[in-house]
Parts: C-alpha cells; sequence; structure tokens
C-alpha cells in the first residue's frame, strides 16, 4: 500500500481511482501543473488541491481545514500519480510525448538508478504507464524531467559528481576506523564524523562502509550493532566471573588489578547490558514538567481499599493460596503504579541516551541503578496483585486439568506483555486489558497445544494393544430379523393416521420418503403442531408395546 503523509490526499487518490478512466490523463495533468505551483517551504489549502487536480469548488464558504505542508504535498503528489495511473492501465501509447524510464534517465543525468528513486520524493513524477511487452513500469515524461532539473540544479550536479568508493578508498576508512579505535574508545557516528572529513565523503557513505566490513568480518569487527565498540574478553570474563557469585576481590586477585578497576567494568558492562533492554513507556506531557518528581514520585501512594478476606477455594496448591492472599489494587492505586512505571522508564530511557560507559563515575552509576531498581519493584507490583485474573481465566478454558499450570505460566507471559503495552491515560482499567490479552493468547495456544498432543503422542502402543475392546458385537442376521416384526406389531397397535405420521416422518416403509411435519400436517390439514402431538403420543404408546417384545427378541 503506498504511503501518503495526508489523510486526505490519500482519500482523494483513493476516490480518483474510481472515476472514469477517460479522465485519468487530464488528473495527472492537473498533478503535474500543481507541482510547478508547490514551494516545499509553504503550505496549501486541501480545497486548493482538489481543485487544481479535479476543477471541483464546493459552493459556498470554502471550509479551511488544515494546511498540508509544500515538502510533504509534493511527496503526496507524486505518489498519486504513479496509484492513479497503475489503477488505469493505460498504454504507453496514449501518452504522445517524449519519455524516458528509470535507466534512462540515470544514464542521461550520469546518476544512479537509486538516486532516480530519492528523487521521487522531491517531485520527480512519473507515471504507470502498460508498456509493449505487457509490464506496468514507469514512464517519466520529458517535460517533467526538464522541469526537475531546472528546479533542483545543485542536487543534479551534486548527483552526478558523486563517484563509487573505489577499493583502497574503503580499505583507507577500515584502516583509519582501527587507528582511532586503538586511541581510545569511540562510537560509529563519532567514527565516521572524523573519517568522513578527511577522506571529503558524506558521513552516511562512511557509516555504511565500516557496517559492511563488521557484517563481512565478525571476528574483527571495530564496532558492535548498536554502534557501540564490541565486548572485550576480558570484560566478558570478569562479569561472567561476577555472575557466578565470586566476590570483587577475589576477581581481582584473579586478573591481577586493583578492585576499583574490577568495579568500574562491572559497571561498564552493566550499564551496556541495560542499553540493550527496551524501555518502551507511554509518552505523556506531564513527564517533561520541572516538577515531575514532586508530583509523581514524592506524593504518597493512594490508600488501599479496605475488602473483607478472600474466601480460598477448597484443596487448591499452596501456589494459588498465596495469590489469593495477595490485595488487589483500587483503581487509585492502579492507576498510580502505572503513572510511576511509566514515568520512571523514561528516566531510564532518557539518563541512559545520553550516558556514555565508559565516562560513567560511581555517584552516576548509583542514581541509575536506583531507578532500575524502582522500575522493577513497581512492574512486580502490579504483576503480583492480577496473577488471580490469569487462574480465574485459566479455569474457564482448561479447568483443573493436568496441564493446568503450563496454561497459568501462559497465561503469566501475557500478563507480563500487557503491563508494558497498556496506556493508562485512556481511563480503562487494566484487568479489561490484560484481560482481553489473555484470552485473545489463549484462543491461539490452547487449540494448538491440543493438536500437538494429540497429534505427536507416541510411546502408546503396548498400552493399546493391551487395552480391552469394548465395542458390542455386531447384530445377527436373526436379530435384525426379531427387531423388524416386533416394530411391526408394534405399528399394528396404533390407529390409521398415528402409523401414517410416524412411518411418513421416520421413513418406515413409505413410498413417499422422509416428511417434515410441516408437509403432513397439510396432508391432514392440521397444523404442524397438531401432527408433532400426534407423533408422541404415538411414541409413547410404541414404547409401551416395544419394551418387552425387544426385550424377548434380544434374548432368543
Amino acid at each position: 500500500m503506498p504511503k501518503f503523509f495526508n489523510s486526505d490526499i490519500a482519500d482523494l487518490a483513493n476516490q480518483l481511482t474510481r472515476s472514469p478512466r477517460r479522465l485519468r490523463m487530464e488528473q495527472i495533468r492537473g498533478i503535474e501543473k500543481l507541482l510547478e505551483l508547490t514551494e516545499p517551504d509553504r503550505a496549501y489549502p486541501f480545497d486548493f488541491v482538489c481543485y487544481h487536480i479535479t476543477r471541483y469548488r464546493k459552493r459556498g464558504l470554502a471550509t479551511t481545514g488544515f494546511s498540508i505542508p509544500g515538502k510533504a504535498l509534493i511527496s503526496d503528489l507524486v505518489t498519486m500519480a504513479e496509484v492513479i495511473s497503475r489503477k488505469a492501465a493505460i498504454p504507453v501509447s496514449e501518452l504522445r510525448e517524449p519519455y524516458k524510464t528509470h535507466q534512462q534517465i540515470a544514464e542521461e543525468l550520469d546518476v544512479s538508478t537509486k538516486t532516480i528513486r530519492r528523487w521521487r520524493d522531491r517531485g520527480l513524477m512519473g507515471i504507470r504507464m502498460v508498456f509493449e511487452d505487457g509490464v506496468n513500469r514507469l514512464a517519466f515524461p520529458q517535460r517533467t524531467i526538464d522541469r526537475f532539473v531546472d528546479r533542483h540544479r545543485d542536487l543534479v550536479a551534486k548527483g552526478a559528481s558523486f563517484k563509487q568508493l573505489t577499493a583502497s578508498e574503503r580499505d583507507r576508512i577500515v584502516e583509519r576506523a582501527r587507528e582511532l579505535r586503538s586511541q581510545r574508545p569511540v562510537k560509529l557516528h563519532a567514527a565516521a564524523r572524523v573519517i568522513a572529513e578527511e577522506v571529503g565523503r558524506a558521513v552516511e557513505t562512511v557509516r555504511y562502509t565500516l557496517r559492511r566490513y563488521d557484517e563481512a568480518h565478525p571476528d574483527a569487527a571495530l564496532f558492535a550493532d548498536n554502534g557501540q565498540e564490541p565486548w572485550c574478553e576480558r570484560q566478558l570474563a570478569i562479569w561472567r566471573c561476577h555472575e557466578a557469585g565470586e566476590s570483587t576481590s577475589s576477581i581481582a586477585r584473579a586478573f591481577g588489578c586493583p578492585v576499583e578497576e574490577i568495579e568500574q567494568i562491572l559497571r561498564q558492562v552493566q550499564v551496556r547490558k541495560w542499553s540493550q533492554w527496551r524501555w518502551d513507556y507511554i509518552p505523556h506531557e506531564l513527564w517533561d514538567a520541572p516538577n515531575a518528581d514532586a508530583i509523581i514520585l514524592e506524593v504518597p501512594e493512594p490508600p488501599a481499599q479496605k475488602a473483607p478476606a478472600p474466601r480460598l477455594p477448597r484443596d487448591i496448591p499452596p501456589y494459588l493460596r498465596s495469590l489469593y492472599l495477595t490485595p488487589l489494587l483500587s483503581r487509585e492505586q492502579e492507576h498510580d503504579l502505572f503513572r510511576r512505571y511509566n514515568y520512571l522508564k523514561y528516566k531510564v530511557a532518557k539518563t541512559l541516551k545520553g550516558l556514555d560507559p565508559e565516562q560513567l563515575d560511581k555517584p552516576q552509576y548509583e542514581v541509575l541503578r536506583c531507578l532500575v531498581e524502582q522500575v522493577e519493584s513497581v512492574k512486580q507490583r502490579i504483576i503480583r496483585a492480577n496473577l488471580r485474573l490469569v487462574v480465574s481465566i485459566a479455569k474457564k478454558h482448561v479447568g483443573w486439568s493436568p496441564n493446568f499450570f503450563e496454561v497459568i505460566s501462559d497465561g503469566n507471559m501475557s500478563l507480563m506483555r500487557a503491563v508494558e503495552k497498556f496506556d493508562h491515560t485512556r481511563g480503562t482499567k487494566f484487568s479489561t486489558y490484560a484481560t482481553w490479552a489473555i484470552v485473545k493468547n489463549y484462543a491461539r495456544s490452547i487449540p494448538e497445544q491440543h493438536y500437538r498432543c494429540s497429534r505427536y503422542v507416541t510411546g502408546q502402543d503396548e498400552l493399546l494393544d493391551a487395552a480391552p475392546d469394548c465395542r458390542a458385537a455386531p447384530a445377527s442376521q436373526s436379530d435384525r430379523r426379531h427387531v423388524r416384526e416386533a416394530i411391526a406389531a408394534g405399528m399394528s397397535a396404533l390407529d390409521e393416521r398415528e402409523r401414517e405420521v410416524v412411518s411418513s416422518h421416520f421413513g418406515l416403509g413409505s413410498k413417499n420418503g422422509v416428511l417434515t411435519l410441516e408437509q403432513l400436517g397439510q396432508r391432514f390439514g392440521v397444523t404442524k403442531e397438531r401432527i408433532r402431538q400426534i407423533e408422541r403420543r404415538a411414541l409413547a404408546r410404541l414404547r409401551e408395546v416395544l419394551a418387552p417384545s425387544l426385550a424377548d427378541a434380544l434374548n432368543d
């Protein structure tokens, strides 16, 4: 689906695709004329745009609405021309003027086809036409090309002057980046800026070259995926010892360095790991307030709601018993906790964004560590208060089945994801949002789990062979004959109308086949309900007559 910056332009393009095909070239010429009038640094009302394309003007007072920035309008007009021409499938013979393709423009202006694609966002309009070989391609009218070149001479000259990097230039960029890394820790963007000034290339070109080198040589990569310097083996070894429970003094003795150096390395590794976490938060204008800490973190929490002691179900496991002892959150407590949670994540993300782990001192680290611990503490409070919700939903879906705790574990994961996505500013209770998320996950995971259990169960061959065969033996010919005789005797005990209703409705020897109650009512001239009463009375009489007869027949 083509992307439009303005929704009104997108709606107009959708309407134009439904207009008569004979108007398509006239509409495209209107778009081209509007591109000539549009300036990137101005804004234009939608009515002005609509009139120049469709020649339609609203009667009465003009609607003001929102103005469309010129830069976004230029890109949307180019996209609109491609959309409405693609839907019309116009043959290239209807263009009736000189045109060029992507490749021909690139050869004429001495630029790459990728550069031509970027210029389309600047106003280089193309029309989707069906060429002689039946393929739908972009055709660029010559007057459109001339207009673009005349309005963007500097851009065209810059594109023509660009040359691909030679092998020696790429090697020089990589060696220079290695020299900078050996002198001091440096990030990818900072290194790219320094090298770009030295070699006279764009910063993006240098950054792209270094990234391509790291992808081709992962063992000798200069920068990590996030633009930081790659992990040092010594740092990772120290961190692994710390994770194993070793003290800083014992690690310092093992690596032969001071304790302060070990603590500094541990802080650097921890901050880099925090930087790799996702600190997604719900944005709010309150986060940037100068007194945000005072009105969010320093205010007392709302009082807990006074609720009677919960009634514990009988024979529940200890884990579920502890959940029922955890008090639920009131609406005010829930709102306060989610506000604290998102604000704390905002503070952590903002702190990490402008933090260099190599230049981190101990006071800064302690502040950051305290924020991370507060985030985790608030999140755990929200999760613990809502674990009972997962249990109640799981009981409705699987009951007290053997895989009950597996379903609860799956629901707990859905609850954790719901905590990250919940927007407390919309006024909805978290339990409502979490229930929707958990049920949606169960609707997908539980049928899949049942399918795998029934489809891939193995090792049951011996059990199946040893199981007794409880299937009833097939009836013999004599049994069938005795049953038919008993039914015939029972039917003879009914009156004529009852016998015809039963035989016609159940197909017992009737020549007319099976008839519905409504058809039988039309035959006898009564209602469908009256036929049902007659049938019910006849079946009750048959049960009385057939019960001893069938018992005797089966005992023979």
